[in-house]
């Protein structure tokens, strides 16, 4: 690809992670910390993404740059060899229905980029909502913020009618969706915004307590335990159209069912506190 041609992409991604931006500020804005929703009132948005071959095809993101890998248009090329290349350019990895909680994996979105005959920068807006809300200080530090800061892409994508791939973090997003319907919706998408853990804890010790501050410290520390020797720790091979192949069968081998039994012991044991105090109540209002 020329350097005529990469720039025209920039130039076209430039415009859509504007949008995204003020999107993601009206929207969550409350939730951001002050000094980073400053910042990104008053950006430079021609300077925010940066194309180049970093050595993997995942797409980054820090406070200064979201970057998008000029390496995945080798792995774009071979698959143009495979069965089905191209057979369907129209399909699409989810519907209306299907935006936010799914069955996808990342082994779907490859059959996607083969089918649809993906190109370079149709790869690149795949990633570019999910990285935006990260640049705006959706942190992914473990991997249930990761798994939240998918979910909320997933969410807003639905919402205003912008394009994501419907397929990242597919296991770490159903954990996002069973705390939010545990923890509320508020909860989660504050606890995305807040970076140090010390302070995400505290955070939900002050507002649902202790509780419920020692059950995201036991499902963070599970998960992350899963997601770094099964996926994580091997994220530098992930180059190429092997890198993709190995990035499949990684992730396929993640099991949170550790994770599933953290969660499902804390809704007995709330279930049955809240019981207990029901009965307390019921007598206490019997003499």
């Amino acid at each position: 690809m020329t350097n005529e041609q990469i720039d025209d992409i920039h130039k076209r991604l430039t415009l859509k992670v504007a949008k995204y931006i003020k999107a993601i500020t009206q929207e969550y804005g409350k939730f951001i910390p002050k000094e980073r929703l400053s910042y990104l009132g008053n950006i430079n948005y021609d300077e925010i993404i940066q194309i180049y071959d970093y050595g993997n095809i995942n797409g980054l993101a820090n406070p200064k740059h979201i970057l998008l890998p000029l390496n995945a248009e080798k792995a774009l090329e071979k698959i143009k060899t495979l069965p089905g290349y191209g057979s369907n350019p129209n399909h699409q990895t989810y519907n209306q229905a299907t935006a936010i909680i799914n069955d996808n994996t990342f082994e779907t979105y490859v059959n996607h980029a083969i089918v649809t005959g993906m190109t370079l920068e149709q790869y690149f807006e795949d990633l570019l909502l999910h990285e935006t809300m990260h640049f705006c200080g959706s942190d992914g530090g473990n991997a249930l913020k990761e798994g939240i800061n998918e979910y909320l892409t997933r969410k807003l994508a639905l919402k205003k009618g912008f394009h994501t791939n419907g397929c990242a973090y597919p296991k770490e997003v159903k954990i996002a969706h069973t705390l939010e319907s545990i923890l509320g919706e508020e909860v989660i998408t504050q606890i995305a915004f807040i970076k140090p853990y010390d302070k995400v804890l505290s955070y939900l010790e002050t507002t649902l307590g202790k509780d419920a501050s020692e059950l995201y410290q036991n499902v963070t520390h599970a998960m992350d335990e899963e997601f770094y020797n099964r996926y994580y720790r091997h994220m530098n091979h992930f180059d190429g159209l092997e890198g993709i192949q190995e990035k499949v069968t990684n992730y396929k081998q993640i099991d949170y069912s550790k994770v599933e039994q953290i969660i499902e012991q804390y809704q007995k044991t709330e279930s049955s506190q809240n019981k207990n105090s029901s009965a307390k109540v019921k007598l206490t209002s019997q003499h």
